[in-house]
């Protein structure tokens, strides 16, 4: 706890000068997250048409997120406004560097505890995709001998795939950073003072928690329509609004967003992305050597 201690008050020192905020230092670091969500947004979806991760016909689809993504960035300025006062990190090394102060936390530390929470990420999102798995074939045993048609973008080069989904990799670690551990943790947490009637002040474990798994919930959701597109079968299992609820709390990214948030709270937004960025790289990659090892053996 003393860790996520100082980096909340280097976050309210870099943004606070004594009751107010520092107006300059608010702006320029709002204008430059707005534009890094926007920059990492266009080139998710660039890179998504190139490895063709969605095709056209889903653009219609896809209105809803660009909906939430355009609300959740215009909060980008309330978010670091509130951040420092609810206790929250903020992002304190692009404040400190924007205010020219010294950086609160060494990069090579840094890299290291988001490697860290990027393999712990990892490994609960596979296990509880495994345990979903298991109940999938339980619940339905005819599914286990199901054909599932491959994924358009199965079917490209490994090295493009690679190469690609290293971008969006990192695109995805900026932009949905910035949108659900900046943006909408301090918004719930917002919304749980006003609730608790200005008790909550970011110090309380119960609170943090249950701000945590809402955000990390949310995340998930919000990947319910890709999962279904990416694992068709899925779509079997998720058939009524009851079902697509509490399927929520066996998602995958539902975790990932957890452990995201658990790991913005202790080192902040820039840790969280760098993170994010691994997490999805690491899958891009390893489904880039899947279909390489495949594409070798097929070869004998």
């Amino acid at each position: 706890m003393s860790g996520e201690s100082t980096i909340a008050e280097t976050a309210i020192a870099a943004l606070v000068e004594g009751d107010g905020v520092n107006r300059a230092i608010w702006r320029r670091e709002s204008a430059l997250l707005i534009a890094l969500v926007i920059l990492g947004e266009a080139l998710k979806f660039r890179s998504a048409l190139a490895i063709k991760f969605v095709d056209h016909s889903d653009l219609g689809r896809a209105l809803p997120y660009l909906a939430i993504t355009i609300v959740l960035t215009s909060m980008v300025p309330f978010a670091l406004r509130i951040s420092p006062r609810l206790g929250l990190p903020g992002a304190p090394l692009i404040a400190a560097k924007i205010a020219g102060e010294k950086l609160p936390i060494r990069i090579r530390s840094l890299l290291k505890i988001s490697l860290g929470y990027a393999l712990l990420a990892l490994a609960i999102a596979t296990s509880i995709l495994f345990v979903v798995l298991v109940l999938m074939i339980m619940a339905h045993p005819s599914i286990a001998r199901m054909k599932s048609p491959l994924s358009p973008m199965l079917k490209l080069a490994p090295s493009r795939i690679a190469i690609v989904g290293t971008l969006t990799a990192i695109a995805a670690g900026i932009s949905e950073e910035i949108e659900f551990r900046l943006v909408l943790f301090a918004v719930i947490a917002w919304a749980v003072r006003l609730v608790t009637r200005g008790s909550f002040d970011g110090s309380r474990r119960g609170p943090l928690w249950l701000i945590t798994i809402l955000q990390g919930y949310v995340f998930g959701m919000l990947h319910v329509t890709r999962l279904v597109r990416t694992i068709p079968l899925a779509a079997s299992m998720l058939h009524s609004i009851p079902t697509i609820l509490l399927g929520g709390l066996l998602l995958p990214q539902t975790w990932e967003g957890i452990v995201l948030g658990r790991l913005y709270l202790r080192r902040g937004l820039e840790a969280s992305m760098l993170a994010h960025a691994m997490i999805d790289a690491a899958l891009f990659a390893l489904v880039a050597f899947g279909l390489l090892l495949r594409s070798n053996l097929g070869a004998r």
